[in-house]
């Protein structure tokens, strides 16, 4: 999961805000880790925080992460993506 914003203090805001409210993973028995910098921690003027969702491949993650996210409202400025099985952590 990537949060990204011009401001880096609102990404990691978000990040935490998040990693709080993440009752909807631990149901299926996930594991959040972080907010974190990523790795390239800025492209094209926007700060980018990142999570990981750990989970076993037989856990209902896409529901579960549907309604996680969903718990926030997401202002303009912000963006959120969430890659399921990515190819890379970047």
């Amino acid at each position: 999961i990537v949060i990204s914003s011009p401001d880096m203090q609102a990404a990691f805001d978000l990040g935490n805000r998040l990693a709080r409210a993440d009752a909807p993973l631990r149901r299926i028995g996930a594991q959040l880790f972080g907010p974190a910098p990523a790795p390239i921690a800025r492209v094209r003027g926007r700060h980018r925080v990142r999570l990981l969702v750990k989970a076993e491949k037989t856990a209902p993650l896409q529901a579960a992460l549907a309604e996680w996210a969903a718990q926030v409202r997401l202002p303009a400025n912000l963006r959120l993506a969430i890659d399921i099985d990515p190819q890379s952590f970047l």
